[in-house]
């Protein structure tokens, strides 16, 4: 793709396009890989954040499985979403671009680390052979158990947020795109399992895909 300036016209950097076109393609990948996640999800029977014994045991291998899966796509997919709204905010709305990047790194990088650890926690506590109530044990060491996880999805919230500003005030993608990246909010909200999971994953993948888009057609 060629850009006018006021010599003429100038050759987009192949080299540039291609990484930005691969950050991209992971972004977008991630972003749709992750939709089925909430539908697998299991549901505490007795509601809360913390599961029983009896919710995990026939489940361990799915839930050790999807919470590695899911780590590591946020390792990809949150920084390609950082990396790329800088690319795409340069001017008016570059300071809140970058100040949300450094967050929303902080923050993948906290919650996935706690997300690795609750994985763990659960499948070995469920193991053939382990008593019961050695899952009640961990979960009321919440100080441990949630103490990283918690705070790196709050930090994910923020920097989206403040790049959705960023996004807001630059004027370079359409309004719609961080409207919905705004909806991340609603994650605190609305339980991350089962349809309604799948409803506030939707928007997200929405607005990942939007910026992914915009960003390669940016080069």
């Amino acid at each position: 793709m060629a850009t006018q300036t006021a010599s003429g016209p100038v050759t987009a950097d192949p080299v540039l396009r291609r990484r930005v076109g691969i950050v991209a393609l992971l972004l977008a990948l991630t972003a749709i890989a992750a939709v089925p996640g909430g539908l697998l999800w299991p549901e505490p029977a007795a509601g809360g954040e913390t599961y029983a014994y009896t919710d995990i045991q026939p489940v361990r291998d799915l839930w050790w499985g999807l919470l590695v899966v899911l780590s590591a796509a946020l390792v990809i997919n949150v920084p390609a979403q950082a990396l790329l709204t800088t690319f795409i905010v340069r001017d008016r709305g570059s300071g809140w671009a970058t100040a949300g990047a450094v967050v929303l790194w902080i923050g993948t990088a906290l919650y996935a680390a706690g997300a690795a650890g609750w994985a763990a926690a659960y499948y070995f506590a469920t193991a053939p052979g382990v008593d019961a109530s050695v899952i009640e044990r961990i979960n009321d060491d919440t100080a441990h158990l949630f103490g990283v996880m918690l705070p790196g999805a709050l930090l994910v919230a923020v920097g989206t947020v403040i790049q959705a500003v960023g996004l807001w005030r630059s004027r370079a993608v359409p309004r719609w795109i961080p409207l919905l990246w705004l909806t991340i909010v609603a994650t605190f909200v609305v339980p991350g399992n089962g349809v309604a999971g799948l409803i506030t994953a939707l928007p997200m993948t929405a607005a990942s895909l939007g910026t992914a888009y915009y960003a390669w057609r940016k080069v």
